[in-house]
């Protein structure tokens, strides 16, 4: 989720700035607007912030025993697939404005 957030926030940042090219004040509003729902989804999700300390481990028998687990997830993918499906939205599902920028030239559309 976290690189959806990214793209989605430099795209909803540079919206708010060809919105409100002379108002930075307001571009940043906006983009707080916009930004808000995307990242409390993003907040909320399970595999998040205070439960990540066991996905980084410190001592030489944590990350022992989190190799060994990632290991035993690769031999059960069905497992692994469920935790993929469980652990957020998929980035084609966060919706985000039209602000009706030109594509480049040399790029195809």
């Amino acid at each position: 989720m976290g690189t959806t957030l990214a793209f989605v926030g430099a795209y909803n940042l540079a919206g708010a700035l060809k919105d409100n090219p002379d108002d930075y004040t307001a571009a940043f509003a906006q983009y707080e607007e916009k930004m808000r729902p995307v990242v409390g989804v993003a907040q909320n999700l399970p595999l998040n912030g205070k439960h990540m300390v066991y996905m980084h481990p410190e001592t030489a028998w944590g990350i022992w025993m989190f190799h060994l687990f990632i290991r035993l997830l690769m031999l059960f993918k069905p497992v692994m697939m469920l935790l993929f499906k469980w652990k957020g939205p998929p980035a084609n599902k966060v919706s985000f404005e039209d602000y009706g920028f030109e594509p480049l030239l040399d790029t195809p559309v």
